[in-house]
Formats: C-alpha cells, structure tokens, sequence
C-alpha cells in the first residue's frame, strides 16, 4: 500500500481522527451519554448519535403538559406548603428549584429507550452545582409535591458539550395514565373531605383525616420486604386509590389532605425498628406535633382498634421513645452506592419545628385522667362510658399519672376487693344507670406499654362489650 507523504492526509481520514479524538474526549467525561452507549453494549449507529448528543446537545424533547389540580373543601382555604424549598439556603438552589418543580408536568410523549420510563423535561443545572446540591434540591422538590406520584426516586445527572450538566428525572407513567390516575386520585379525595363538617376545628380536621386512612389503608408488607421504590406502596396513588401503602405513601397522603383542608404538615424521615420510616409533623391551633399515621394503623384489627391513636400528636421527647429523627439536610454528605446511584448513607429533614406541646394530643385531651384513684376518677371514668355508650363507642382509654404504679393501677381498674366491686365495675354500673346510651353488658382491659412501643406506659384501654 503506497504511503501518504507526511501532512497529506484525506480529508475522510482526518475526519475520522478528529471523531475518534472527540470521542475520547467524550468518554472520559462522566455522565456522558457516549461513555453511557459504551458501556451499555450500544452497536456502533447508538454509539454515533450518543456522541452526537455530546457534541450538539439533546436533541429537542417532544413533551406534553400536565394540567392536574387536586379538590378542595368549601369553607377551607387549600394551602401550598413548600417548607423545604423554604429550607434551601440559596437563590440558586431555589431558582433550580423552581425549574425542577415546572418540569415536572412535562412528559415524554415516548418511553426511554434505555430505562423503559418516561421522562420530564430537562432541567439544566448551573455548573457550579455540586452533586450534593442536585440531591438536595431534587429531594426538597419531591418532598413538598406529594401529588406527583408519578416521579421515581431514580434520577440521571448528564452532560454534554451543548448543555453542559442537566438533570434527568424519570416517570414509569404515561401522560395519559398519569391523567387517568389522576383522575381516580380526586374522587378518593374528595370522599374524604366530604367526610368534614362545616367549620370544623382543625383538631377535627386532623381526626377526620388521620381516620380516613387508618380505616382504608392496608399496609403493604410485600413492597415493604422488597424495597421496590417503582411499587405503588410508596406513593400517593397506592394509599389513595390502591389503599396498599407504605409509610412513605401514608405520609404522602396525610400532607396531601391536611394541606387541603388548611393545615400546614412537613415530611418526617428517621428510622424504626432499625428501618427507614417516614411521618408528618403537623400544626394544629399554634403548635406544632408528630403524626405517625402508619404506626396507628397496626397490622391486626385489634391492634388497630386499641392503637389507633397512639402516635396522634406527639411531642419530640415522646416519639423519640422508639423513633430517630434523621439529621438536618445541612449536614448532608452524598456519595456513590455501589449500583452507580448518588445517594445519602443517612436520611435527612428539612426544616422541622420542635414538638413540645401536649395541648392536642389525642390521649392526653380525651382519656379519662386518674390521679387519686378515688370516688372522683371513677365519676371520670363513668363519663367517658356514657359518651361512649351514646354512639356504641368501642373504646374508652383510661391515662394514669406518672406516680402511679403499674400494679396498683391494674389492681384498682379490674380487681374485686373484700367483695366490693373494681373501679371499671363501678363506672360500668354507674354508666348504665344514667340510661342515656346504649347499655354495656362487659367490658375487657388492654395495658398500651410494651418494650416496642413505650410511648404511654400508664395509659389502658377499656373495651366496651354492648347488650
């Protein structure tokens, strides 16, 4: 083969060079979709409109917008409550922010064809932007719009020349199921709200709510098991529509409602049982408390019917019994899992306000207070049953002071003494002379303390059993 003098190469193979050179180039850049094409055992075609895309940028995104909005209740204001775009602690993140939060009701009319998902329009990202400002703000996005069920917690941060970095979010929803889904999600809602009473207080809001989803909501043990992020479980669609949830769908929901109805809620991450967890922080007439819904909807129906306000309204020092309040999101510190994935190791908050208040506490507002165990606390008791019998109320909770044993308590609440009746004797008896409700027949008794969940050790809960 003759030899080209040196500097007299064709124009064809100069070209070619200059490609391989570009791609090298590509390559090395993280994020690229070359190296992503390379990687993936894309044929030689792939590889080349990889590299287009590096060089030119994304081609144009053929989208469709989503124009969703969600039911309200007369005589409730709807509140949007974005605390954790307000934690952002710059103009650029919240600016990024912003564009995240606009993108998200855009939807590729076509799947991905590498994942199989959908995906939002892209958001281009400031180069100065650190990988952990990226989680940060996309979290905070998601955390504040619990609506937007169809977002993944997966997400692509690329690069080109064109571009420069961009952020890739993904939807395992079309557009139309999207709508359709949305659809479904509204009538759920707004059977809810219909369930409140005009000019209700916000305690009762909170109750109607808290009820709701205590008595529709199956928790999902098997997405639990599998960590399926993808799964319906953990998200607003599964709890509302599909009523199979985990505590992330529970949580989702709760903000969802309470914002509708005017009362402002936070997302809360830590950990239970030594897993990940997820509640609401609520403000209910000033103060503000916990809210673990998925906790009071125990997995049996007895659990639920004796624990079902367990974890209404609590304080820090309460639900930190057998909760951990994950670290604020200022301390954050991500890093590369082993899939590829940019994560955090540990689970963060937005901004939480403390929780000191008992003032609305289910308990501590509506059980009967027993601190003498005397002629009066059985009057106490006595009341709380004949409020009870009107509605054929199953449970009544008797809540003891601090300084009285556990023992001592039992023995006066269920124990006949030199022939006398017990105390719930005497109050059952007493209640069913009144003659105002309906009369009560027996009565069982359920100690609420246990080693897993101490957060009321003096508190017990009375079964009524009706003729």
């Amino acid at each position: 083969m003759k030899k080209l003098p040196k500097g007299k190469y064709t124009f064809k193979i100069r070209l070619t060079a200059l490609c391989a050179a570009v791609m090298l180039a590509a390559v090395s850049l993280s994020g690229c979709a070359t190296s992503t094409a390379i990687a993936g055992g894309k044929d030689f075609d792939g590889i080349m409109a990889a590299l287009k895309t590096d060089l030119f940028g994304s081609a144009e995104q053929d989208c469709q917008q989503l124009s969703l909005s969600l039911p309200v209740r007369a005589g409730f204001d709807p509140i949007e409550d974005k605390s954790a775009y307000a934690s952002l602690s710059s103009d650029t993140l919240r600016s990024v922010y912003e564009d995240i939060e606009r993108n998200l009701y855009q939807i590729s009319t076509e799947a991905d064809e590498d994942t199989g998902y959908y995906v939002m329009r892209y958001t281009r990202l400031p180069s100065e932007l650190a990988f952990d400002d990226i989680y940060i703000v996309k979290e905070a996005v998601i955390c504040d719009h619990p609506e937007a069920f169809w977002v993944l917690s997966r997400y692509d941060v690329r690069n080109n020349f064109h571009d420069g970095n961009y952020l890739v979010l993904y939807s395992k929803y079309s557009y139309d199921q999207i709508n359709a889904a949305f659809a479904e999600i509204n009538a759920a809602t707004e059977q809810i709200l219909a369930r409140i009473p005009d000019r209700a207080d916000e305690v009762e809001r909170e109750t109607i709510i808290h009820n709701a989803l205590v008595d529709s909501i199956t928790y999902d043990i098997a997405a639990a098991e599998s960590d399926d992020s993808t799964a319906d479980a953990f998200n607003l669609y599964g709890a509302m529509v599909k009523k199979q949830a985990v505590c992330s769908g529970y949580s989702y929901a709760a903000k969802m409602l309470l914002n509708r109805v005017g009362i402002e809620s936070r997302i809360v991450v830590g950990m239970s049982k030594n897993s990940g967890h997820m509640w609401n922080q609520v403000k209910i007439n000033g103060n503000w408390y916990h809210l673990d819904i998925t906790w009071d909807d125990s997995l049996t129906e007895s659990d639920v019917l004796y624990k079902r306000y367990n974890y209404f309204n609590l304080t820090d020092e309460l639900i930190q019994r057998n909760h951990k309040i994950g670290k604020d999101f200022s301390e954050m510190v991500c890093e590369y899992g082993d899939d590829g994935s940019y994560t955090t190791a540990e689970l963060y908050n937005f901004r939480l306000e403390p929780c000191t208040s008992l003032e609305e506490n289910y308990h501590e507002k509506n059980a009967a207070h027993v601190s003498k165990m005397d002629s009066d606390d059985i009057s106490t008791i006595t009341n709380r049953i004949v409020d009870a019998s009107k509605t054929k109320g199953e449970v009544v909770y008797i809540l003891f002071d601090s300084g009285i044993s556990n023992d001592d308590a039992e023995t006066w609440l269920a124990r006949r003494q030199n022939g006398n009746y017990s105390a719930l004797e005497k109050s059952m008896l007493n209640a069913n002379k009144y003659g105002i409700g309906a009369r009560v027949r027996s009565f069982s008794l359920v100690r609420m303390f246990s080693d897993e969940e101490p957060v009321w050790p003096n508190l017990y809960a009375v079964r009524l059993i009706y003729a």
